[in-house]
Parts: structure tokens; sequence; C-alpha cells
């Protein structure tokens, strides 16, 4: 088991419980964009790269006050634009593999963006999904303000209503790619239809929810994190109560692989490893990592002490 973790610990190479720290700056969200080759973005609003040797460099330092998504327009491929969300709530494109970016200017002005908020005072980009086939179609989730769709890479921007504005992870499912999963403060929500978007609520009582993962082949089968509440009641004593959710019919119903975790599962600390389906992985706030070899069925405790971790990402 290879994997890169992302966390308060900074970027780290995690194979078979040796730990590779790659470099030191506490990490949000990172994708692979290519085999050997990971983009990270930091606490500070810095973007990382790691080429496949040595430690993690350093591209840009002034995307926002901290970069908290990034995705990949059009799936993994040579030449992809990378896109990436910060706070305040914006987003920024590189068009060279995350060496330079440039900001989206029309993000700034999307419908809706003057009643953005958020508890902490400033609304930020906290998902970005990019369409597994179509490279100008994204999806933008902000932390609090909804969830916002551009056909046209980002010189226009929709908001698709979704029923709850509190955005916390958006994946369009690889196996179906007119559906559409995003998880939420109030519960997961799911559309069946890219066209239409009818939101339909997934699962009964879920509340808290945060780390998704579909499946790269099932287009029935997704994974869903959910905590007892917001970080804020997160404390020592009775910890997160996280679960791990699990739905073979498209979030209809799910039943319970992992339950009671004093660390939550974050935004995107949740994955299924894309070559081998089998194989699924989580990581916790307080530095617990969790691997399945059976889809998700259940999970061993593979590793620990690891800070809080953001991202994971089999390597």
């Amino acid at each position: 088991m290879r994997l890169f973790l992302g966390g308060s610990n900074g970027l780290i190479l995690y194979e078979d419980e040796e730990v590779t720290l790659l470099h030191s700056e506490p990490i949000n969200c990172a994708v692979r964009p290519s085999a050997g080759k990971v983009i990270a973005g930091t606490e500070s609003g810095w973007i990382l790269i790691w080429d496949g040797n040595g430690d993690a460099r350093v591209t840009e330092k002034d995307l926002g006050d901290g970069v908290h998504s990034i995705g990949i327009a059009g799936g993994v491929q040579a030449g992809a634009k990378i896109f990436a969300g910060s706070i305040p709530a914006s987003g920024w494109v590189s068009k060279d593999g995350g060496d330079s970016w440039s900001e989206l200017d029309s993000f700034r002005d999307a419908p809706g963006k003057d009643s953005w908020s958020a508890p902490w005072g400033t609304a930020l980009t906290s998902a970005i999904a990019g369409h597994p086939k179509d490279p100008k179609t994204l999806y933008f989730g902000v932390e609090v303000g909804g969830l916002y769709r551009t056909r046209d890479a980002g010189k226009k921007w929709v908001d698709l209503e979704l029923p709850v504005a509190d955005v916390h992870a958006v994946q369009v499912a690889p196996a179906r790619h007119e559906r559409v999963y995003v998880t939420t403060s109030q519960g997961a929500f799911c559309s069946d239809d890219d066209k239409v978007f009818t939101w339909r609520l997934m699962g009964n009582e879920l509340g808290y929810t945060m780390g998704l993962a579909a499946h790269p082949v099932e287009p029935e089968r997704v994974i869903i994190s959910e905590a007892s509440g917001p970080p804020d009641t997160w404390d020592e004593r009775g910890g997160a109560r996280c679960s791990i959710h699990l739905s073979t019919d498209a979030g209809k119903r799910f039943r319970t692989v992992a339950k009671g975790l004093k660390g939550a599962v974050q935004r995107r600390a949740l994955v299924i490893n894309p070559k081998v389906p089998s194989e699924v992985a989580f990581g916790t706030s307080d530095g617990e990592v969790h691997y399945s070899n059976d889809g998700g069925e259940s999970f061993d405790l593979v590793g620990s002490g690891l800070g809080n971790l953001k991202t994971v990402l089999f390597a």
C-alpha cells in the first residue's frame, strides 16, 4: 500500500508504515495529474509540486489566504488544465501543469456571490470536480454559498440550486457522468441528470457529511463520511464520532462500515483507488489511516500519529 497524505504535518509519502516527508507546509488538498506527480494546495495559499524525486517544490505563493480545493479538467491526461479554489472564495487555473496560475475573474461575479458567507466570516471555494471526459465542464462548491457549474472552462457560471448552500465535497460519478454527488453540513445529495439537476437527499438521517468517494467502475457504489457535527464540536472527550457509510444503490440506502471514530474524515480524506477499486483508504483528523482491500466493506487501522489529515491519494 502506497499513499500520499496531506495535512498538518505536511505532504507525506506513506508506504508500508514508512513515512517520507516531501514538504513540511500544512496541506489542505492535492491531486495526481499524472503518474509520479502530485500537486498540493497549502494552508498558507501556496502550490507545491512533487515530480517523483526529492522534496516537493513551491511554484506559487499567492493563491489567496489558503488553497482549499484542487481539481483536474477532463480527467487525468497530458496537458489537462488544473483548477484551484481558495479563501476568500475564488478560482484559479493553471495551463502548464501547476507551474503558473491565473485567476478566474468570472467566478468573483458568479450569481448570488453577494450572499456568500461563513461562520468564520469569509466564504471559501471548498470543492472542485472536473467532468471525467469534458475538459470545459467543472463544478465549484462554496462553503457557504452553493454549487456552481461552468460548461465553458470558467467563462460563465450557473447556480445549480443545491438545497443546502454549505458545500463540502463534489464528485461526478466516474462510471455514470450524468450523476453528481455532493456532501454538505445537512446531509448528502445526488442528481442523476446533469441537464435538469433535480436533487435528492441521499440515505436516511445523514448529518454533517464530508468525505466522498464514488466507485470508478460500479455506478451505484458510493462511500461517504459523516461526523456528529461541525469541527468546533470535535473535542477530546467525545471526538468527532465519525462514521463511514457505504451505498450500493447510488445513495438510496446506506450501511455503516466504520463507526465511532474519534477523528473526523474530512472532505478529501476518503478515496477509492482508481486503478484497483477494491482498495479504499481514509485518514482522520486525529492522524489515523484506515485501509480496505474489499471495496470498503471493512477497514483496518494501518497508521497513526500522522497529524490532522485533510487529503489522501493512492500513489
